[in-house]
């Protein structure tokens, strides 16, 4: 009879491991579910910014072409403005 207890608290032990084990990685597959949403997420916003980012630069040279075909070439921003001379009276 004893014999027979140990045998059956040895299964039990081992498919209480198992059951644990299962246990954790369920929650470990399902930690990981939750970042891949994330991250699937943050590309998602990632590239709707890029999109916008690419549409605003597109609308903003559209509008500086415009503008300087209706005016004249525009300054360069990079280049220093020049002073304009400055005029005497004599």
């Amino acid at each position: 009879m004893e014999t027979l207890l140990t045998v059956l608290s040895v299964f039990l032990m081992m498919f209480g491991v198992w059951i644990v084990t299962a246990v954790g990685q369920a929650i470990h597959r399902s930690h990981q579910r939750a970042l891949l949403r994330e991250r699937e997420k943050t590309e998602r916003l990632r590239l709707r910014l890029e999109a916008q980012e690419r549409a605003q630069e597109r609308a903003d040279r559209i509008y500086l072409d415009a503008v300087e075909r209706h005016t004249g070439p525009l300054p360069d921003p990079d280049e220093a403005p020049q002073a304009a001379p400055e005029r005497r009276e004599e």
